[in-house]
């Protein structure tokens, strides 16, 4: 072969290889906090005296998954709903959706995951003495993002909504 098709044959393979790499640092650039977008539905309007029923429904980026609420293994970061503290609430029930199962390429074993759209039902019972027209609901959710490559570090995702109250 002569030199400039040597270099041709050189600037291909460097390209393939680096379009293998592009693609694995692409996904390492991905910020743990942006695989998942959170919503939280409620009705428009609630009884003071009636429990308030709020889902927050977990929009997961296409090509990524995060673990269940209960993990197949320990060492794995569960999804976990934490609510701020707050003298006007309380937590009657967190229900966590049914998980996926599901092995991936880099799991020998199978894994417990959400993925694409899930939604945690969560019962707030109100405090009878709370007397304002709106109340305002803090939290966090806990989740580790994966693709089918690598996981990424468990992250802390604050969140916010409101809640109107009719007499």
């Amino acid at each position: 072969m002569n030199r400039t098709s040597n270099k041709l044959v050189l600037y291909f393979i460097t390209a393939l290889l680096c379009s293998g790499f592009i693609k694995a640092a692409h996904a390492q650039n991905v910020a743990p906090k942006d695989v998942v977008k959170i919503n939280a539905k409620t009705e428009r309007f609630y009884n003071k005296n009636k429990n308030v029923e709020v889902v927050l429904n977990l929009l997961i980026k296409d090509g990524w998954h995060i673990n269940a609420n209960k993990p197949f293994d320990d060492y794995l970061s569960p999804t976990v709903v934490l609510l701020d503290d707050s003298t006007n609430i309380k937590a009657v029930s967190i229900k966590y959706p049914v998980p996926i199962i599901k092995k991936l390429s880099f799991s020998e074993t199978q894994l417990a995951l959400y993925e694409n759209e899930a939604d945690i039902r969560i019962t707030l019972q109100i405090k009878k003495d709370f007397n304002k027209p709106v109340l305002k609901i803090k939290g966090t959710l806990q989740y580790q993002p994966c693709n089918n490559q690598t996981c990424l570090f468990p992250v802390s995702k604050p969140f916010s909504f409101e809640v109107h109250l009719k007499k």
